[in-house]
């Protein structure tokens, strides 16, 4: 089994290990617990759920983030994070992450990111990829940068959007669960992140 299986004509990024040299280069042939960028969220969770799991951590509200944490139809992740436009009454995901939290030991999460990243290079040999990279969170109040949160990632630039993979370490005064992140993004949402926390 793989990170990565075709499933009718979807990439679907939530198995272990690679199983199939299928090739794509555009974000809408991704799914996550099989969802897809561009379905409602309402295909897969109540309006009473997207509600009640919405967080507010982005300044500016042009987006609004949902997190799930293990619904029973979940089979890899342990949470499903999504973001739709706030006023989108459909709530049409616009950027989708599967998570694996890594409570107390980080260090796991660094070779689960490399092997991802090796799978992801292989099914998008098209596509660019960034080198391997280590900065802080924009989002972390911590003043001193020793003691910031730390963003490993890698970022896969494709048609319609990006794939992103990282593993968050966060400091103490952030509070926030270790956690590995594999994500899809629509360009526009992408382009939201570069001030969303000013």
């Amino acid at each position: 089994m793989g990170y990565f299986y075709i499933m009718k004509t979807f990439i679907t990024l939530f198995a272990f290990f690679f199983s199939s040299p299928v090739l794509a280069d555009d974000i809408s042939d991704f799914q996550i617990e099989g969802i897809s960028i561009g379905d409602s969220a309402l295909e897969y969770f109540t309006e009473e759920e997207i509600n009640k799991n919405t967080f507010n951590y982005y300044k500016d509200k042009t987006y609004t983030p949902v997190q799930n944490d293990g619904p029973l139809f979940f089979k890899t992740y342990h949470a499903v994070d999504f973001a739709y436009k706030t006023i989108d009454k459909k709530y049409k995901i616009e950027k989708l992450s599967g998570i694996l939290f890594y409570d107390d030991n980080i260090k796991d999460c660094y070779p689960k990111m490399e092997e991802i990243n090796k799978e992801l290079k292989i099914l998008f040999n098209n596509s660019k990829f960034t080198e391997l990279s280590i900065r802080g969170h924009p989002n972390d109040p911590e003043t001193n940068p020793n003691k910031k949160t730390k963003v490993t990632d890698v970022i896969g630039s494709l048609d319609g959007g990006i794939v992103h993979v990282a593993c968050y370490d966060y400091s103490d005064k952030q509070g926030s669960q270790d956690h590995l992140s594999v994500s899809i993004k629509t360009s526009e949402f992408d382009k939201f992140l570069e001030t969303a926390y000013d």
